[in-house]
């Protein structure tokens, strides 16, 4: 007898299909390649401006004379123009003692000199420079007279009557920060360092707050100190030996004055 045929059931076999991408996947792709190019282009453009900004803190720390200062690179408002410096700094700096000076400060001085008309004949009270080779390192000064961290220049011109001159103070972008007319007075300048000893409120030596300025005549010596709370600079007398000896003389003779006895008092 046959065998029935016994047909077994092949296993059914699944077929995998495949999963489209999510949107959002590609959504969250686009969005980081999107955020990606935007930080290279803004590090980029920091790297740039940056890189250009330090290129001139590099010029202005160098204080020199040597390199041209890029007529476009920044504005400065109390800066002479490239075509006004270009004009007027031999008119301004007629003897090569000033040679030496910073480019950031010339550029300064110019406009100063601009702006009060010293350099044309409309102005009757002009003040200029020194022509005295030997005074010329007399009459500039440089030091942090603000104590800002940065170098700052003082320096004295001489009034066309030949007695009397004027002091400025100016930062390297040139704003002038302190000025004064002094009449009847052809002083000298030199500048001194935090901590040097001077006489500020009373006759009695203390270290300096900050660099100072020190204007001295044959008859007399006063140093300039910036004040922090009223932003402007004061005047301090400095006393001599002789000032020193006199006071004392004086206090000695008031102190003996009180020793002495009443007279009344012994007759009794």
């Amino acid at each position: 007898m046959e065998q029935p045929y016994n047909n077994p059931e092949q296993p059914h076999q699944e077929t995998e299909i495949p999963q489209s991408p999510q949107p959002k996947t590609k959504r969250k792709a686009i969005i980081w390649i999107i955020l990606s190019v935007v930080m290279l282009i803004g590090a980029s453009s920091f790297a740039y401006f940056y890189g250009g900004y330090q290129a001139r803190q590099d010029y202005y720390d160098s204080f020199g004379d040597n390199v041209a200062y890029p007529a476009d690179s920044v504005n400065v408002d109390g800066w002479a123009s490239p075509e006004d410096y270009a004009t007027w700094k031999n008119a301004t700096f007629t003897i090569p003692e000033y040679d030496d000076i910073p480019t950031p400060f010339k550029r300064g001085i110019v406009k100063v000199f601009l702006d009060n008309g010293y350099l044309g004949k409309e102005v009757t009270d002009l003040y200029f420079f020194t022509k005295i080779k030997d005074r010329a390192y007399r009459v500039i000064a440089y030091g942090n007279f603000t104590g800002q961290g940065e170098r700052e220049m003082a320096f004295l011109l001489e009034n066309s009557d030949y007695e009397s001159s004027a002091i400025f103070i100016i930062p390297q972008k040139g704003n002038v920060l302190y000025w004064k007319k002094l009449p009847n007075e052809l002083p000298t300048i030199k500048s001194f360092k935090k901590g040097a000893l001077i006489y500020m409120d009373k006759m009695e030596l203390v270290p300096a707050p900050v660099d100072g300025i020190i204007r001295q005549t044959k008859n007399s010596k006063y140093v300039l100190i910036y004040n922090q709370q009223t932003k402007t600079f004061n005047e301090y007398y400095q006393y001599t030996n002789d000032d020193i000896k006199s006071a004392r003389d004086e206090e000695r003779a008031v102190e003996e004055e009180e020793e002495m006895p009443d007279s009344t008092a012994v007759e009794q």
